[in-house]
């Protein structure tokens, strides 16, 4: 539900703001994301790894307290530098900081109530969040705010979604805080910098994409991550929420991870093949139809980087395996080589061939670097990369056929034929993977003969 509002106002978003806008609403997004990663001291990410309940809400509300001051000291840095001679401050520094606190603060609460099983919570806070938000920024492009309207939408969303989950967490630690930050340094210390570079290089690429190649270039490559990132944001997160504390509960009680990882990673794959295969073959058409021609762009820049967001959007959810199995000191080497690979192939445009080429490169080094992350979580669970490939073979093979024939036949068939081509092999791999997915669901216990037998009518 939360995904269904986010492209209905997706939709009516790109026809009240223009490329710019969307591009100086993304540094911003990118510029709080990055700093609220850092912020919380990932402290969220030990929620799951707490011993019991008590350390877990200790912990939390370090997280909480940690990511407040972070952002109040953010509003006086943006004071202090408005009261300068000769400066002129507008709107969207003065939106920073509390964007900072209510993302950090959000993503605190999701993983409190996710330890806790506590899912309905996370799924109404999500889908009330996404209408909050896109009411807002549909009010702000009726009024003409441009950028600062995209923004006060979203940090109005992240303020409602906030309040709601951080409503149900006990108050406690509040006191003692820095000592339970203090307790958990070395987690902070080894899993800030990796998120902080993954948050950079992948979530919140915004601010590099305008430095090489203009604000309009990255909104355009905003807006198609944007739209890209729904099947993430629908099936990726939910597993995400669900895995990670499931996996730190296993490996707690010593029990065998390798059956959740692997299957989860062919779901995740199946899923992934007919979504970003059709924005592969079809996306400035598709983003043409549903947004208007001035976005068709976008489209092109979505279809390069399908490939990478389809190997992500298995690596994603696994890769909170190396945080459970406390493999913080290698993510931290591997986390400043992969940035270093991903700014410089996305670099790789200015010096010829432009933003395509360079979103290009950006694309092959992330689908390279997610396929390395995959590897290593089924190895990590003695499941070998080659012994998956070979279970799931045949889907793939058919996906490695079928989507590249229909790209060579592209421009050279009528299009109505090739349309129906590539609704035929959409539905076919959905078709596919819904089945194989079907057959994975846990079968219900059968009733009691005395529940099914009808009640005897008294009197």
């Amino acid at each position: 539900m939360s995904q269904v509002v986010a492209v209905a106002a997706s939709i009516l978003l790109a026809r009240f703001y223009t490329p710019r806008e969307f591009g100086e609403f993304s540094v911003l997004l990118a510029t709080s994301m990055i700093v609220a990663t850092a912020a919380t001291l990932r402290l969220e990410m030990a929620v799951p790894l707490a011993g019991d309940d008590r350390e877990a809400d200790e912990v939390a509300s370090a997280a909480v307290a940690a990511v407040t001051a972070v952002a109040g000291l953010g509003l006086v840095g943006v004071a202090v530098y408005a009261s300068l001679p000769a400066t002129s401050v507008g709107v969207m520094p003065w939106l920073i900081p509390p964007a900072v606190a209510v993302t950090g603060a959000a993503a605190v609460g999701r993983m409190v109530q996710s330890r806790r099983n506590r899912f309905t919570v996370v799924a109404r806070s999500t889908v009330s969040s996404s209408l909050v938000q896109g009411a807002g920024q549909v009010a702000g492009g009726l009024l003409g705010w441009g950028a600062i309207g995209l923004a006060g939408g979203y940090l109005a969303g992240r303020v409602w979604c906030a309040a709601q989950l951080l409503d149900r967490i006990p108050r406690g630690g509040w006191a003692g805080w820095w000592a339970t930050a203090h307790r958990w340094r070395q987690f902070c210390l080894l899993s800030t910098g990796p998120a902080v570079l993954n948050t950079l290089s992948v979530a919140a690429v915004s601010p590099i994409v305008a430095a090489c190649y203009g604000v309009t270039v990255s909104g355009l490559f905003a807006f198609a991550t944007r739209i890209l990132t729904l099947p993430t944001a629908l099936v990726g997160q939910a597993v995400s929420a669900v895995l990670y504390p499931k996996l730190a509960q296993l490996d707690r009680d010593g029990g065998d991870l390798r059956d959740a990882v692997d299957r989860t990673a062919s779901g995740l794959a199946m899923l992934a093949v007919p979504c970003f295969g059709l924005v592969a073959v079809a996306g400035p058409e598709l983003f043409a139809a549903a947004f208007g021609d001035r976005w068709r762009q976008a489209g092109v820049l979505a279809a390069v980087l399908a490939p990478w967001l389809a190997a992500s959007f298995v690596s994603s959810p696994l890769s909170t395996l190396m945080t459970v199995k406390n493999e913080l000191r290698r993510l931290l080497l591997l986390s400043g080589v992969e940035t270093a690979v991903r700014v410089g192939a996305l670099a790789i445009g200015v010096a010829g061939g432009g933003p395509t080429v360079g979103v290009a490169c950006y694309a092959a080094a992330g689908t390279a670097i997610s396929v390395y992350y995959v590897r290593w979580s089924l190895r990590l669970v003695g499941v070998p990369l080659r012994v998956w490939l070979r279970r799931r073979w045949l889907f793939l093979s058919a996906a490695g056929v079928s989507y590249p024939l229909l790209l060579a036949v592209k421009g050279h068939i009528p299009g109505l034929l090739f349309a129906a081509g590539v609704v035929v092999v959409t539905a076919g791999m959905l078709g596919w993977a819904g089945a194989w997915l079907y057959r994975q669901a846990p079968a219900r216990p059968a009733a009691p003969a005395a529940a099914r037998q009808p009640a005897a009518v008294s009197g």
